[in-house]
């Protein structure tokens, strides 16, 4: 009976010990902090968004940022390599060496092992591998840091290259690249957006819409527009509105809006009973007109033209 009872805890001895050194190793080669370092690397270089994610911000990853990924593999970092750790304050440094550009580029990336009761040692970014992008733009159009929206600030994954470009396609700009490998470095870039030709059209078939609409009205003094007709004799026949030339639209920003303007001209015509000889005379009359106005809604799916300048009745 005691041989029994000493057999099984030899092997429970046994057991443990053999769990003991297999959470050593393992603690030991794929539960390090450069180990954890490595898998967010990895996951970076393949683009994998949620991957990194998950290993940077854990299960709270889209809800703090919307930081995107670059699209275009050579930006992202490739073959990537742990080059040395140090520990300060309980605290894990690990140096990794990237490629990027081209070029080899060094980041350090702080971890910690989490508080845990699990035997398996786990790790966390003191602070996270994101850097900070500030943007100048023009007036509060804001920009895209790898396709995600930002207004004075965006943000990055360290180390990677950034693309700030034009928010919408409401807008073109020179795309700006810039090689975020730091935490401690401050980014910032300047980005001049200009009107895009498909919102060059939009508006352009706005603001014909809006004239034809004016056309279709049969008084003098159309409703909201900015043309009008005037005469102090008696209308026999009419009025009756066309379009003679559409504006050639200019675009621009001013005075903390887009502003939208051009000249065309609007034809009039009318019958009207002359006073002295009470015969009807056709009258006709070219009035030329300046549109102007602002855009609303460039944040949103459809821009819409907001005309400032109508004749009153």
């Amino acid at each position: 009976m005691w041989r029994k009872f000493r057999d099984v805890r030899i092997l429970g001895v046994t057991g443990f010990l053999f769990f003991a050194v297999v959470i050593a190793i393992l603690n030991a080669t794929v539960y390090t902090p450069e180990a954890a370092v490595m898998r967010y690397l990895v996951a970076l270089e393949d683009g994998r968004r949620a991957d990194v994610e998950s290993l940077v911000w854990g299960s709270y990853g889209s809800l703090i940022y919307d930081i995107r990924l670059p699209t275009d593999a050579a930006d992202r970092p490739r073959d990537p390599e742990i080059v040395g750790t140090y520990q300060t304050a309980g605290l894990v440094v690990v140096t990794a060496r990237v490629v990027l550009d081209g070029r080899a580029v060094e980041s350090q990336l702080t971890v910690e092992r989490e508080v845990s009761w699990l035997p398996l040692a786990t790790w966390r970014f003191v602070v996270p591998p994101i850097a900070t992008v500030q943007i100048e733009s023009t007036l509060d159009s804001g920009a895209s840091v790898n396709g995600s929206r930002a207004n004075d600030e965006g943000y990055a994954y360290v180390p990677s290259i950034a693309t700030v470009n034009s928010p919408s396609v409401w807008f073109d700009a020179e795309p700006q690249k810039l090689l975020v490998d730091s935490l401690s470095d401050e980014y910032s870039v300047a980005i001049d957006l200009a009107p895009s030709s498909r919102l060059a059209d939009d508006m352009g078939a706005a603001v014909r819409d809006y004239l034809d609409a004016c056309a279709a009205q049969k008084t003098l003094v159309p409703k909201k527009c900015p043309f009008a007709g005037f005469t102090s004799e008696a209308i026999a026949a009419g009025p009756a509105w066309s379009i003679g030339t559409y504006p050639t639209l200019s675009i621009a920003a001013k005075d903390g809006a887009w502003f939208v303007s051009g000249k065309g001209s609007a034809e009039l015509s009318v019958s009207l009973i002359d006073f002295a000889t009470e015969k009807t005379v056709k009258y006709r009359e070219v009035i030329p007109y300046t549109i102007e106005g602002t855009i609303a809604g460039l944040d949103g799916a459809t821009p819409t033209l907001v005309v400032a300048n109508t004749v009153r009745r």
